[in-house]
């Protein structure tokens, strides 16, 4: 849609009565509740109905209420099959590209389509079975229909008659500017004559202009009328050669004829009649006395009271509800199967259900829950190894410094017991690519954590029970013992 379309929308939501105050970029930024919602407001506002809140309201409700609207107010939408699922679609879930052509032909004929809502509610008949049809039925739909057309001649003398004052309106504006320039003509008629009242032959040449306007007046009407004559002369000359030419073909007609043509034209006629005598008007004359026979019958029954109408108008409305309910769940399966297709000869495999794709759904969500929870754990091993790393970091050089002031002071360092480590694999990369080994895998290492955990979970509690009481004492022994090497690492710095 173009940038002036889009703009002439948006003026005419922020005109009253909406008084949206948006702009291009905000109506862009609208989701698609809140454009169905403004689509909603305007059909409302053109059929003179209250607002409806789509968000309370079925979806299957308001795309019936929107199309019924749409449809009196004549709106085309796309003729091609496809085109009109998607823009059907696209209108219920509140798509920009079905609800902005919608809102530009709404507010581009807003006094039509507020003239043809107005008669929509009076000239449209509702749909009523063949089964259901009786004679009070038919009566009282041939009086409806009756009533209809005396809406129609009051509704046309209504508007003839505003045409009338819009007339008369502007007869009284044609005529003040006529009595305007009766003034300025007056005006200037008075100055001209004050101009020529010395002239001294002024009744002759006043005799002469008069008789001039006379002749000038004369020689129109004989140009118009030489030009009538000429017109009628041509129309006689015309009308004269359609009569040479039907003369012709009577006598062309007339020297062709042939009785034998004649006589097989009479005989196929006296065919035709005779079998439309012997069948086909047979057959209808049956069918007539069956239809008397039925309205006898119908005509014997007791007479329909108000309550049995209206039980029979309930169910007529019930059943055309249901007949458009299930003509739309028809569409949204076939609409339905054909995604299916789609997706089977795209990825080649099974569509899942709406059950399966809900169990799919909590199933991942657990798994999300469980990997969060394995993630926060080993993200906490790995911060504790940091830790303990960092600590055997900082002992290792002051094991290195202490060493060196021993042998500094020809003292000789006691052998220590080799740190044992863990061999760790180089690569993190898997040593097989079966899903099967790496899921086993993944189960024996979750399982290998979990122990851990467990055993680590003990040593957490007395740790924290142990740090509590001693910072109930006073310092750490931890953060003396951090100061005194501090200082012997400061003492070191500044032998060195």
């Amino acid at each position: 849609m173009s940038s002036e379309s889009l703009k002439f929308i948006v003026e005419n939501l922020n005109a009253p009565p909406f008084n949206c105050n948006t702009s291009l970029i905000a109506l862009d930024l609208w989701p698609p509740t809140a454009l169905l919602q403004q689509l909603s407001d305007v059909i409302s506002w053109i059929t003179q109905t209250n607002n409806i809140d789509v968000t309370r309201e079925p979806a299957e409700e308001t795309a019936l209420r929107l199309l019924n609207n749409l449809r009196i107010l004549r709106f085309r939408p796309p003729s091609g099959i496809e085109q009109l699922e998607e823009w059907r679609a696209g209108l219920v879930e509140g798509a920009k590209k079905s609800i902005y052509p919608v809102l530009l032909y709404l507010f581009s004929n807003v006094d039509m389509l507020k003239q043809r809502a107005y008669l929509a509610k009076y000239l449209i008949q509702d749909e009523i079975p063949s089964n259901v049809l009786d004679n009070d039925v038919t009566q009282l739909r041939n009086e409806l229909s009756q009533h209809m057309e005396r809406f129609k001649e009051i509704h046309a003398n209504v508007l003839d008659v505003q045409q009338d004052t819009m007339l008369i309106d502007d007869i009284k504006s044609d005529l003040k500017s006529m009595e305007v320039e009766k003034e300025w003509l007056t005006r200037k008629i008075e100055k001209t004559y004050k101009k020529i009242q010395n002239f001294a032959s002024l009744d002759r040449q006043l005799a002469a202009a008069n008789q001039l306007g006379l002749q000038k007046e004369r020689l129109e009407e004989m140009d118009r009328q030489r030009s009538e004559q000429r017109d009628g002369v041509i129309h006689a000359e015309k009308r004269v050669q359609r009569c040479k030419d039907q003369l012709a073909e009577l006598r062309q007609a007339y020297e062709n004829i042939d009785p034998s043509n004649m006589i097989a034209v009479l005989k196929d006629e006296i065919t035709t009649n005779t079998f439309l005598l012997e069948t086909k008007l047979a057959k209808e004359i049956e069918q007539k006395r069956q239809v008397v026979s039925e309205l006898a019958t119908a005509s014997d029954t007791p007479a329909v009271s108000s309550s049995d109408l209206s039980a029979l108008q309930t169910e007529v409305i019930t059943i055309i509800f249901v007949q458009n309910l299930e003509k739309e769940l028809n569409d949204l399966e076939q609409q339905v199967e054909q995604k299916k297709q789609v997706l089977r000869s795209t990825s080649g495999s099974e569509v899942m259900s709406a059950h399966q794709f809900k169990a799919y759904v909590i199933r991942v969500r657990d798994k999300k829950v469980v990997y969060k929870k394995k993630k926060a754990q080993i993200e906490e091993i790995l911060t504790e190894r940091e830790v303990l790393l960092r600590t055997i970091d900082l002992l290792a050089k002051k094991f290195e410094n202490i060493k060196e002031k021993i042998e500094n002071m020809n003292g000789k360092p006691v052998e220590s017991i080799a740190q044992r480590r863990t061999a760790r694999p180089q690569t993190a990369a898997p040593a097989s690519t079966d899903v099967k080994e790496l899921s086993s895998l993944v189960m024996e290492l979750t399982r290998s954590v979990d122990q851990r955990n467990d055993q680590l979970a003990p040593l957490k509690r007395i740790h924290g029970e142990r740090m509590e009481a001693i910072n109930a004492r006073g310092e750490c022994p931890r953060s003396k013992q951090a100061k005194r090497l501090r200082k012997a690492s400061d003492a070191d710095g500044e032998d060195l």
